[in-house]
Formats: structure tokens, C-alpha cells, sequence
């Protein structure tokens, strides 16, 4: 999900619809099921930092045998990051004012 460099398998686990499990050169590692039928596919996949993606995409490919080549296109989507949450907890309001930030009646502080 992080990184350009990237590996991926997918285990056939019944007609359109496979586990596909995931690593990049960083040391992040991804678990998800996708599904496909023809060139279309998508697919949902958690990474070991928590962050659910969703993607979408299209490929072709070509190949005698074992030996094959493809070209693809696809777009993923993070549905889910529970990093983004901790960093919205910690927003605090222009006007809530901490301990001291008050003033006082010689020296007001203005709202």
C-alpha cells in the first residue's frame, strides 16, 4: 500500500475470488481478498500499520504456458486510516483558551 516497489500473490480461493497477500521493499505487508472477472478487478486489503484500501482496475495479458506479460491499470482508495483519527483528536479550537491564556483586568488578552 506505501511504496512503489511491491509484490503480490494471489491464492485462488474459489471462481473469482482469491487471497492476495502483499510486500513492499519498505517491510510493509498487505492481507486482502480481490475479485475479478475478465480484464475488470477489485479488491480490499489492510496493511500491518491498520490503513484498509480499496481498489479498482483493468489488465490484459498475454502468454504461452507458464511464461506470460500483462499491462494494467488500477486505482486504490484508503477507506480507513486509524492514524488520521488520532491526528483530528488532537485539533484544538483557536478559541479555546488554555490555563493562563485568559488575561486579567490590567492586561486582557483579546479573543
Amino acid at each position: 500500500m506505501s511504496g512503489c516497489s511491491h509484490y503480490h500473490i494471489g491464492i485462488p480461493l474459489v471462481p473469482g475470488l482469491s487471497l492476495g497477500l502483499g510486500a513492499t521493499k519498505d517491510g510493509n505487508f498487505s492481507v486482502g481478498l480481490n475479485t475479478g472477472w475478465g480484464p475488470l478487478g477489485a479488491g480490499v486489503a489492510v496493511n500491518n500499520s491498520g490503513v484498509v484500501a480499496g481498489s479498482a482496475g483493468v489488465g490484459v495479458g498475454v502468454g504461452a504456458g507458464p511464461v506470460g506479460t500483462g499491462v494494467g491499470v488500477s486505482k486504490s482508495v484508503v477507506l480507513h486510516d486509524p492514524n488520521a483519527a488520532a491526528a483530528r483528536v488532537s485539533y484544538r479550537p483557536a478559541a479555546v483558551a488554555q490555563a493562563g491564556e485568559l488575561g486579567t483586568p490590567a492586561n486582557p488578552v483579546a479573543p
